[in-house]
Protein backbone atom coordinates (compact mmCIF):
# COMPACT_ATOMS: atom_id res chain seq x y z
CA UNK A 1 0.00 0.00 0.00
CA UNK A 2 1.16 3.37 -0.76
CA UNK A 3 0.17 6.70 -0.25
CA UNK A 4 0.52 10.14 -1.65
CA UNK A 5 1.92 12.87 0.29
CA UNK A 6 -1.08 15.42 1.63
CA UNK A 7 0.99 18.41 0.53
CA UNK A 8 1.19 17.74 -3.22
CA UNK A 9 4.85 19.77 -3.43
CA UNK A 10 6.32 17.99 -0.42
CA UNK A 11 8.82 15.46 -2.57
CA UNK A 12 10.52 13.12 0.00
CA UNK A 13 12.81 11.14 -1.92
CA UNK A 14 13.11 7.58 -2.24
CA UNK A 15 12.96 7.09 1.05
CA UNK A 16 9.20 7.50 2.78
CA UNK A 17 7.83 6.22 5.50
CA UNK A 18 5.35 2.80 6.07
CA UNK A 19 1.66 2.82 6.35
CA UNK A 20 0.03 2.42 9.54
CA UNK A 21 -2.69 0.29 8.06
CA UNK A 22 -4.88 0.76 11.98
CA UNK A 23 -4.58 1.89 15.38
CA UNK A 24 -3.75 -1.12 16.75
CA UNK A 25 -0.13 -1.47 14.14
CA UNK A 26 0.33 1.87 15.89
CA UNK A 27 -0.20 0.03 19.77
CA UNK A 28 2.49 -2.62 18.37
CA UNK A 29 5.07 -0.37 17.15
CA UNK A 30 4.49 1.84 20.83
CA UNK A 31 4.14 -1.33 22.94
CA UNK A 32 7.67 -2.44 21.48
CA UNK A 33 8.96 0.94 22.24
CA UNK A 34 11.94 1.56 24.54
CA UNK A 35 11.85 5.02 25.12
CA UNK A 36 8.92 6.57 23.40
CA UNK A 37 8.84 10.57 23.55
CA UNK A 38 5.39 12.18 22.38
CA UNK A 39 5.93 15.95 21.25
CA UNK A 40 2.53 17.61 20.20
CA UNK A 41 1.99 21.40 18.66
CA UNK A 42 -0.97 23.82 18.23
CA UNK A 43 -2.88 21.78 16.52
CA UNK A 44 -3.87 20.12 19.95
CA UNK A 45 -5.70 23.26 21.24
CA UNK A 46 -8.09 23.91 18.14
CA UNK A 47 -8.72 21.02 16.02
CA UNK A 48 -11.21 17.88 16.88
CA UNK A 49 -11.23 14.26 15.32
CA UNK A 50 -14.72 13.74 14.45
CA UNK A 51 -15.85 15.81 17.62
CA UNK A 52 -13.08 14.95 20.15
CA UNK A 53 -10.41 17.55 21.11
CA UNK A 54 -6.93 16.03 19.87
CA UNK A 55 -5.86 16.62 23.52
CA UNK A 56 -7.87 13.88 24.63
CA UNK A 57 -5.54 11.44 23.15
CA UNK A 58 -2.39 13.47 24.19
CA UNK A 59 -3.41 12.93 28.12
CA UNK A 60 -4.52 8.71 27.40
CA UNK A 61 -0.71 8.03 25.92
CA UNK A 62 0.33 10.06 28.56
CA UNK A 63 -1.21 7.99 31.10
CA UNK A 64 0.16 5.40 29.42
CA UNK A 65 3.21 6.51 30.53
CA UNK A 66 4.85 8.79 27.26
CA UNK A 67 6.74 11.38 28.38
CA UNK A 68 5.16 14.51 26.46
CA UNK A 69 7.19 17.70 25.06
CA UNK A 70 4.78 20.84 24.40
CA UNK A 71 5.68 22.74 21.28
CA UNK A 72 3.90 26.16 20.16
CA UNK A 73 1.10 26.90 22.83
CA UNK A 74 0.69 23.67 23.82
CA UNK A 75 1.37 23.41 27.57
CA UNK A 76 -1.65 25.63 28.78
CA UNK A 77 -4.19 23.06 27.86
CA UNK A 78 -1.88 20.44 28.41
CA UNK A 79 -1.83 21.43 31.90
CA UNK A 80 -5.22 22.01 32.18
CA UNK A 81 -5.90 18.39 31.56
CA UNK A 82 -3.68 17.03 33.98
CA UNK A 83 -0.85 16.59 31.50
CA UNK A 84 3.02 18.07 32.51
CA UNK A 85 5.04 18.06 30.02
CA UNK A 86 8.61 17.36 29.96
CA UNK A 87 9.46 19.86 28.73
CA UNK A 88 7.87 23.23 26.78
CA UNK A 89 9.54 24.04 23.75
CA UNK A 90 9.94 25.24 20.01
CA UNK A 91 9.89 22.23 17.33
CA UNK A 92 12.82 22.98 16.06
CA UNK A 93 14.85 22.71 19.69
CA UNK A 94 13.38 19.41 19.87
CA UNK A 95 14.30 18.28 16.64
CA UNK A 96 17.83 19.40 16.99
CA UNK A 97 17.79 17.42 20.40
CA UNK A 98 16.81 14.05 18.88
CA UNK A 99 19.42 14.58 15.78
CA UNK A 100 22.45 14.84 19.06
CA UNK A 101 23.85 11.12 19.52
CA UNK A 102 24.93 12.59 22.71
CA UNK A 103 21.87 13.52 23.93
CA UNK A 104 20.78 11.09 27.01
CA UNK A 105 17.27 12.91 27.21
CA UNK A 106 15.35 14.69 29.77
CA UNK A 107 15.71 12.45 32.26
CA UNK A 108 19.32 11.69 31.54
CA UNK A 109 18.48 8.15 31.19
CA UNK A 110 19.69 7.89 27.42
CA UNK A 111 18.21 9.42 23.74
CA UNK A 112 14.75 8.27 22.53
CA UNK A 113 13.97 5.24 20.44
CA UNK A 114 11.03 6.48 19.08
CA UNK A 115 9.45 10.46 18.48
CA UNK A 116 5.78 10.50 17.99
CA UNK A 117 4.48 13.73 16.42
CA UNK A 118 0.88 14.86 17.03
CA UNK A 119 -0.78 18.21 16.35
CA UNK A 120 1.99 19.72 14.44
CA UNK A 121 1.12 22.38 11.25
CA UNK A 122 1.89 19.65 8.36
CA UNK A 123 4.62 21.40 6.46
CA UNK A 124 6.36 22.22 9.82
CA UNK A 125 6.45 18.65 10.79
CA UNK A 126 7.65 17.44 6.77
CA UNK A 127 10.38 19.33 7.97
CA UNK A 128 11.39 18.26 11.05
CA UNK A 129 10.52 14.46 10.10
CA UNK A 130 12.83 15.00 7.01
CA UNK A 131 15.92 16.29 9.27
CA UNK A 132 15.74 13.07 11.97
CA UNK A 133 15.50 11.13 8.88
CA UNK A 134 18.78 12.48 7.46
CA UNK A 135 20.46 13.40 10.72
CA UNK A 136 19.25 10.53 13.29
CA UNK A 137 18.51 7.48 11.37
CA UNK A 138 18.03 5.25 14.09
CA UNK A 139 15.34 7.45 15.97
CA UNK A 140 11.71 5.50 14.71
CA UNK A 141 9.44 8.22 14.06
CA UNK A 142 5.72 8.21 13.67
CA UNK A 143 3.20 10.67 12.69
CA UNK A 144 0.00 10.00 14.26
CA UNK A 145 -1.58 12.95 12.19
CA UNK A 146 -3.89 12.40 9.76
CA UNK A 147 -1.72 13.33 6.76
CA UNK A 148 0.45 11.31 5.22
CA UNK A 149 3.91 12.30 6.07
CA UNK A 150 6.57 10.77 3.51
CA UNK A 151 9.18 11.71 5.72
CA UNK A 152 8.01 10.12 9.12
CA UNK A 153 9.39 6.10 9.35
CA UNK A 154 5.42 5.26 10.35
CA UNK A 155 2.81 7.43 9.30
CA UNK A 156 -0.99 6.76 8.79
CA UNK A 157 -2.10 7.26 4.85
CA UNK A 158 -4.21 10.42 4.13
CA UNK A 159 -7.87 9.89 6.36
CA UNK A 160 -11.36 10.91 6.86
CA UNK A 161 -12.12 12.48 10.13
CA UNK A 162 -13.68 9.09 10.98
CA UNK A 163 -11.40 7.09 9.96
CA UNK A 164 -8.88 9.02 11.78
CA UNK A 165 -10.71 8.70 15.03
CA UNK A 166 -11.57 4.83 14.62
CA UNK A 167 -7.89 4.39 14.42
CA UNK A 168 -6.43 7.01 17.25
CA UNK A 169 -9.56 4.98 19.33
CA UNK A 170 -8.32 1.91 18.44
CA UNK A 171 -4.67 2.40 19.36
CA UNK A 172 -5.36 3.79 22.63
CA UNK A 173 -7.95 0.73 23.63
CA UNK A 174 -5.23 -1.37 22.38
CA UNK A 175 -2.51 0.05 24.38
CA UNK A 176 -4.79 -0.54 27.66
CA UNK A 177 -4.73 -4.31 26.45
CA UNK A 178 -8.52 -4.00 25.42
Amino acid sequence: MSAKPWQISNIPGPKTASILKSGEAVAKILKKAKRPILIVGARIVTEKVDGEPLVKYVVELAKLGIPVVATAHSRKILLEHGVKPVATMPLINITNMLKDPEWKGFDGNGGYTHAIFFGITYYLQSQMLSALKHFAPKLITISLDKEYQPNATWSFPNLSEKDWKEALEKMISSLKGG
